[in-house]
């Protein structure tokens, strides 16, 4: 490789890595003033409990949600967990999701009633929601003794994109 070439490209090297870090920085600012605007943990845990009374209204009392600092379990990441609930008694919750949005809630109870309870839920065109599966309040299957916790590979999600609303069946 002649000298010029390689100037070039250690020049072209050095340019796209100190973009590529000052595009890392505005991310995360950007994610940092996202983090700043959201809704307390009780709101939040209230939108996934309001879900969960739209898909499952008589599982209200069988899952429990609470919403976690991505630092507490994820290392910065969106994530949720499922866990068995530790009962004292007989009646109440018997899941425990805990994530870190109400999104991250709502993922891990759409997971859970997916990979331990057999039920399917999308859209009318594609199935719609299938929940005969899910047994009864109190005999729902528990998670292994450990729990599940899914860690989001990206920093947001979104409910939609352009594909989806112009679809044609």
């Amino acid at each position: 490789m002649s000298p010029h070439i390689f100037s070039l490209v250690l020049l072209a090297a050095l340019l796209l890595g100190q973009s590529l870090a000052a595009g890392s920085d505005a991310i995360g600012g950007l994610l940092d003033r996202l983090d700043s605007q959201r809704s307390s943990p009780s709101v939040q845990e209230s939108a996934a409990k309001a879900v969960l009374q739209r898909l499952l209204p008589s599982h209200t009392n069988s899952f429990e949600f609470k919403i976690l600092t991505s630092s507490d379990v994820c290392g910065g990441h969106s994530c949720f967990s499922i866990n068995n609930y530790e009962q004292l008694s007989g009646n109440g919750p018997e899941i425990m999701i805990k994530g870190t949005t109400a999104v991250e809630l709502a993922s891990g109870l759409h997971w859970y009633i997916k990979y331990w309870c057999g039920a399917h839920i999308s859209w009318d065109k594609t199935g719609g929601v299938q929940i005969a599966s899910i047994p009864k309040p109190g005999s729902l299957p528990p998670v292994k003794d450990e729990g599940v916790t899914i860690k989001r590979p990206v920093p947001w999600s979104y409910y939609q994109n352009v594909v989806i609303s112009s679809c044609e069946f």
